[in-house]
Parts: C-alpha cells; sequence; structure tokens
C-alpha cells in the first residue's frame, strides 16, 4: 500500500515582471521567465534576532497560478534539508534569477501572520542578461487607444579604476526601471513606455558621491551605449612583473589595472570632465615613466606605450 503525504503551505509568494507588466504584457501580474530562488538572509524574531552568513534556501514549488509556494522547508548551503526551522520572524529575503536583479524584501513572515498581504509579492526588475522583447515592437494600447513609444534600452557599466566592476550602485532616470548593479558593475535601465527626448542619468555608488549625466540621448525604440570615460595602455618591460606595475593618472584616485601582456586601463568616475592628464607607470623596482593624455568624456583614449629597457 502506498502512503501519500500532503503538505500545508506556510507562504505564498507572487513573483511579477515589472517590465511586462509596465509594457501592458499578460495582464497584471505577468509571470517572471524562468526559476527564482528565495533565501534567508536575517531573522529578525525579538530576542533571538541573526543574520545568516550562509543564507539557507527556502525550498518552493509552484502552484497553476505561478505562485511560488513555501512549506516551511530551507536547504542549506551544503544541501542538508531542514524542516520547522523558522523562528518567528519576521525575515530578511533575497531573491535571485537568472534574468533578474537581485532584489531584497524585508520584514517578511513566514508563516503568514498578522496583516501581512498573502499572497506577498515578489515584484521583479530586468537584469542585463534579460532577454529584451524585440524594441521596435511597440506595447500594447492603453486605455485611450493610443500605442505608446517602442521600448527604449540604455546601458552601461559602473566601474572601479582598475575596471573592475562596483557592485551596489543606484542607476536611475527619469521613466527607467532603476538598476542595482552586481559585481560585474553592468546595468541596463528600461524604459518601458519609450523615451524620445534626452534624460538625466543618476549614479550612486557605495562609497562615492552621486552623480548626475545631464542630457544622455536616447535612441528611441533601439539601445543605446553610456560609455564610461577611461585611458588604455600598454607596458613594456622585459625581466619585469608588469602585473605588479602601478599606473597612476594625475587628480584621480585608484591605479590601473594591468594584466600579464602589459596592456592597461584607467576608468575616471562617470561624470569626468574634458581635460589634460598626467600619466605616470611604475614598475616593482621603482623605475617609471611619464606622459600626458587628453581626456575626452565618455571615450576611452589610448596613451603611448611605455617601454622600459631590460635591466
Amino acid at each position: 500500500m502506498r502512503e501519500y503525504r500532503s503538505r500545508t503551505a506556510v507562504r505564498v509568494f507572487d513573483p511579477v515582471d515589472q517590465l511586462a507588466r509596465e509594457r501592458g504584457l499578460e495582464g497584471t501580474r505577468p509571470r517572471p521567465i524562468g526559476a527564482v530562488r528565495l533565501f534567508l538572509l536575517a531573522d529578525h524574531t525579538p530576542g533571538a534576532e541573526r543574520e545568516y552568513a550562509d543564507p539557507p534556501e527556502l525550498v518552493t514549488g509552484r502552484n497553476t497560478l505561478g505562485h511560488v509556494i513555501s512549506h516551511g522547508r530551507l536547504r542549506t548551503t551544503g544541501g542538508r534539508l531542514l524542516e520547522g526551522t523558522f523562528g518567528g520572524g519576521p525575515f530578511d529575503l533575497r531573491v535571485t534569477s537568472a534574468f533578474y536583479q537581485a532584489a531584497e524584501f524585508t520584514g517578511v513572515r513566514i508563516p503568514a501572520t498578522g496583516t501581512q498581504p498573502e499572497p506577498f509579492e515578489l515584484l521583479l526588475r530586468p537584469a542585463c542578461t534579460y532577454p529584451f522583447p524585440d524594441v521596435v515592437v511597440p506595447p500594447v494600447p492603453d486605455i485611450t487607444g493610443a500605442a505608446p513609444p517602442a521600448l527604449a534600452l540604455l546601458r552601461g557599466s559602473v566601474l572601479a579604476p582598475d575596471a573592475s566592476g562596483v557592485a551596489g550602485a543606484e542607476v536611475s532616470a527619469p521613466g527607467a526601471i532603476p538598476y542595482r548593479t552586481a559585481a560585474d558593475g553592468e546595468w541596463v535601465l528600461a524604459f518601458p513606455r519609450g523615451a524620445a527626448d534626452p534624460v538625466d542619468v543618476t549614479i550612486a555608488a557605495p562609497g562615492s558621491p552621486q552623480v548626475v549625466l545631464r542630457g544622455v540621448a536616447l535612441t528611441p525604440a533601439g539601445t543605446t551605449s553610456l560609455a564610461q570615460t577611461a585611458l588604455r595602455g600598454r607596458i613594456s618591460a622585459p625581466g619585469a612583473d608588469v602585473t605588479t606595475a602601478a599606473v597612476t593618472v594625475s587628480g584621480a584616485p585608484g591605479t590601473a589595472g594591468v594584466r600579464a601582456d602589459g596592456t592597461w586601463v584607467f576608468c575616471f568616475p562617470p561624470d569626468r570632465a574634458a581635460g589634460s592628464v598626467t600619466v605616470t607607470a611604475t614598475l616593482p623596482d621603482g623605475r617609471s615613466r611619464t606622459t600626458t593624455a587628453a581626456v575626452t568624456p565618455r571615450t576611452t583614449t589610448t596613451v603611448p606605450e611605455f617601454t622600459f629597457p631590460r635591466p
């Protein structure tokens, strides 16, 4: 005789694709593309507060309506299943997906208690990996019968001086779905209702002053790239470990990232103005070379090669 056991849902989540909803696609509750995963970041049970160093994942399923269902089980980073381990909460959650920005939600009750709505809405913003629709196709007409402009996209990156990505930078513009960067620093602003006029783009990176890039021109029904101002060049130093060389730029913090082949890139803050700078390359043994370079906003300028003789 086969035994069947049913599990009671302790929390129901309502994932929604924000871009699809704002473009009027698939109704008011369009479901995200692909799977979403939920992790516990912190437990705020009064008197037993804790943050999870290795956030456990909620083991979930989906019902026919596309809701994500938790039955009260967790999976540790080592793969062990835990059941009935929830405290009183509330909890902080992180939601991840292949096509959406990581999103965090605070004050989530598990199990559902009090006046908190059930199901709990998870509004997900598109990531750079999102399979954006053909931008030349406009969304459905609004209630007036007028078709709004087609989707417009603006792409870019927030990079440190050594060209590594800056995580946690907030990028926004009027009419666009905001973006919070991951470790690669890449971002995309999607304008669900289109954008024909130039926009002001705000970038707030951790540890840096907020900057506003004014009058950024977009491509209606297309994609525009917003390049970060940078310098690039090469160090030729036979017999030296060029990866430990320091390339600095006058009036700018940080050092460039130097590769094993001697090529290097130095990135300026997003609002860098035009001008002339002094670039210095210093080898581990103290030898250095200096040159000047012109800086052109939103352009990568090539600097003449730094050549050192064999010691």
